[in-house]
């Protein structure tokens, strides 16, 4: 794992002010995000009738997709910054300022639980708090969907990473990028990042079964990424061939 704060166990809700949360908008409305939200709704499945948490929503964008997908959803978040936009971006979802790893929902109320790019902005025991809080929230049979950064990244390890950055440098979603930071300039925040196993490990101990799994790369370059999944090297280098990882797994 990296940990890139070791004197913080997470950080307080001042750093996570309005232009924070904003860049994240402009980033789910240009092509950065795309392959985050491909691959977020793939492993959402179908979600229609269901009770839907949106954990550290954030401006409440994968709410609102579930949402649009027939799921009766409820978004929580610590940052006041964060709901006043996701009131704007998602009207008439409920939105309730709360803590991760303390949620204000009795044992088994939610089908699904959706946790993006939030573990990685805490500690180890807080983050495995809010993962027991999951836990008990779901229903017997329901699923949380948790994405982030993934650090058995391949080609972040040394020899590959100045190659994978020259690969990206031209990419549409890199372009897009450079674009918004040129306007939102913001720390990443993050405080812990695992790898898959670390990952696996965690979710297995609290007492979910991990029913699906995948790696991504966050910047899409499609000749290293059709290499990397090729038949025979995507199940050899499954744990590594992406910088994002995402999990479903499965409340008994």
């Amino acid at each position: 794992m990296t940990i890139l704060e070791q004197d913080k166990d997470l950080f307080d809700e001042s750093h996570y002010d309005s232009h924070y949360f904003e860049g994240h908008l402009a980033r789910y409305n240009s092509p950065v995000y795309s392959q985050r939200i491909a691959n977020v709704e793939r492993f959402m499945g179908d979600v229609t009738g269901l009770d839907v948490l949106d954990l550290g929503c954030g401006v409440g964008f994968f709410g609102g997709l579930a949402a649009k997908r027939g799921a009766r959803v409820v978004g929580l978040d610590f940052s006041e910054a964060a709901l006043r936009i996701a009131r704007k971006e998602q009207i008439g979802m409920p939105l309730i300022r709360g803590d991760a790893t303390c949620v204000p929902f009795p044992d088994g109320c939610f089908d699904r639980v959706l946790l993006n790019d939030i573990i990685e902005h805490l500690a180890e025991v807080p983050g495995r708090r809010m993962i027991q809080e999951i836990f008990r929230v779901l229903r017997p049979g329901g699923q949380l969907i948790v994405d982030t950064d993934n650090d058995a990244f391949l080609m972040q390890r040394k020899g590959f990473k100045r190659l994978n950055e020259w690969l990206e440098r031209g990419s549409v979603q890199r372009k897009a990028l450079a674009k918004i930071k040129q306007t939102y300039t913001a720390p990443t925040l993050h405080i812990k990042i695992y790898t898959v196993r670390e990952l696996g490990r965690l979710l297995s101990s609290v007492g979910f079964q991990i029913t699906a799994f995948d790696t991504y790369p966050y910047i899409a370059v499609p000749a290293r990424d059709v290499v990397l999944n090729l038949p025979g090297l995507r199940s050899l280098l499954r744990n590594v061939k992406g910088d994002v990882q995402i999990f479903k797994a499965t409340k008994p």
